[in-house]
């Protein structure tokens, strides 16, 4: 039997589950997780945005491992490789794998968001092609924070921030600020929009440019806003602050969020609406790598697995951006 974080109803607790088998699937990897990061995500999750599943769903969806069974001999994914995974599982079969869109897969499955066990569990069954290998200059603080890069990486690609345009990142989470980071590679003058005064003097440590959303006023000037929340109130928020024909992006993944956008002030101002996802962890580990990008300013905790109840609640303090788990050691 193996330990894992369960979520139910709402309610996050510690249960045990059979040992997971990779069975006679060559393509399937055992991977046992040495860290584990809680993030929003998780906390929405809890909550039950996802796919319906049945019975409860284990937690977690950025980790780093070590795998523990594998069909292969040579490569990265032999036994004992240290391993970040790719949360986003794909058949590479379909017609969106062939054409480019795997991320979209017909048969996609999320690691801890979907039917697919999370990271928050001493031991899972994954497929080997999910599975990038972590340079040795790399330690696995840094890397577990390569999931949540991808997707601020893939938020700043679906905004086409670039030279002539620039973001304005609305949200007060470990994805706005991620988000902004990337963002500035592109253009320096992108910014950080938040309400909480916890997220603003993060954003002076890493000295981004930075706003209090009260103080953007309501002129709706703005070309680009990228919202990593999700709710109903910071898209609203988003579609006000953008001018006509502006973009927004929706990043953030919240649960019980119903419409509440004016849908005439879309349409007569003509503006756009992206959502955005996961990216591939290949950039997001390359920057690490090389520290272009330091999330650690973004890890307010550490905890155990036995108390990933406590971590969770924890992330509905404003200060807490993201909780670090030792799954295993």
């Amino acid at each position: 039997m193996i330990r894992c974080a369960v979520a139910a109803d709402s309610r996050v607790e510690i249960a045990s589950r059979p040992r997971p088998s990779r069975g006679s699937d060559d393509a399937m990897v055992l991977v046992r997780p040495t860290l584990a990061l809680l993030t929003p995500l998780e906390r929405e999750v809890a909550r039950g945005v996802g796919s319906p599943v049945a019975g409860v769903r284990i937690l977690g969806t950025s980790c780093v491992g070590v795998i523990e069974e594998s069909a292969a001999t040579s490569g990265a994914c032999t036994k004992g490789s240290r391993v970040a995974i790719q949360p986003v599982f794909s058949c590479g079969q379909c017609s969106h794998c062939r054409g480019g869109l795997a991320m979209h897969c017909a048969k996609r499955t999320i690691l801890g968001f979907d039917d697919a066990t999370g990271a928050l569990s001493e031991l899972i069954a994954v497929p080997a092609a999910a599975c990038t290998p972590i340079g040795k200059e790399l330690d696995d603080e840094r890397a577990v924070f390569a999931s949540m890069l991808s997707r601020a990486l893939e938020a700043v690609r679906r905004g086409g921030v670039n030279k002539e345009t620039y973001a304005s990142v609305l949200g007060d989470d470990i994805l706005a600020v991620l988000t902004t980071l990337v963002a500035l590679e592109e253009n320096q003058l992108a910014r950080l929009v938040a309400t909480h005064e916890s997220t603003l003097r993060v954003g002076e440590q890493l000295r981004i440019r930075h706003r209090a959303l009260a103080d953007t006023g309501r002129r709706g000037d703005q070309e680009l806003v990228i919202d990593t929340t999700g709710s109903a109130e910071t898209i609203a928020a988003a579609s006000r602050m953008v001018r006509p024909r502006g973009h927004v992006v929706v990043a953030g993944i919240y649960a019980r969020s119903a419409i509440a956008v004016d849908l005439s002030q879309i349409a007569l101002d003509e503006i756009e609406i992206h959502g955005s996802g996961f990216g591939p962890l290949s950039g997001a580990l390359e920057r690490l790598t090389r520290r272009t990008i330091d999330p650690s300013p973004l890890l307010s905790r550490r905890i155990a697995l036995a108390d990933t109840a406590k971590g969770v609640a924890m992330l509905a303090e404003p200060s807490v951006f993201s909780v670090l788990v030792q799954v295993t050691r």
